[in-house]
């Protein structure tokens, strides 16, 4: 990803926004909001749509080869994945028989003899 820290740089001045300000409303530490701006690192997808947004600019804009205005399947790539719902797993119930007594087994087993 080619990522256009000019834009990046000139958007934050724009909104007299600092890298901690940014660094805060995109959720990341201001050591690598700096990094970001100065070209040391590259953010992820999903963290140049953070940008974007806190920069209220079009993702398209930081880097050219996202393409901003369609969404994927699973929803806008700036927010949270969705997790499958983790339902509690319960044994079979047991299937009452007509003969059978309720009970502990030692308690069957006296019934019986």
């Amino acid at each position: 990803m080619a990522v256009d820290t000019n834009r990046l740089r000139n958007r934050r001045d724009e909104l007299d926004l600092t890298n901690a300000e940014v660094a805060q409303q995109a959720d990341i530490s201001p050591g690598y909001a700096e990094n970001i701006m100065c070209g040391a690192d590259k953010p992820s997808r999903r963290l140049i749509f953070r940008l974007a947004r806190v920069l209220k600019m079009p993702a398209d804009e930081i880097d050219p080869e996202i393409n901003a205005g369609k969404r994927t399947s699973q929803g806008d790539p700036s927010e949270p994945p969705n997790q499958p719902k983790n339902e509690p797993t319960r044994p079979p119930r047991r299937q009452d028989h007509e003969n059978e007594t309720k009970g502990p087994r030692r308690v069957q087993a006296e019934a019986v003899a």
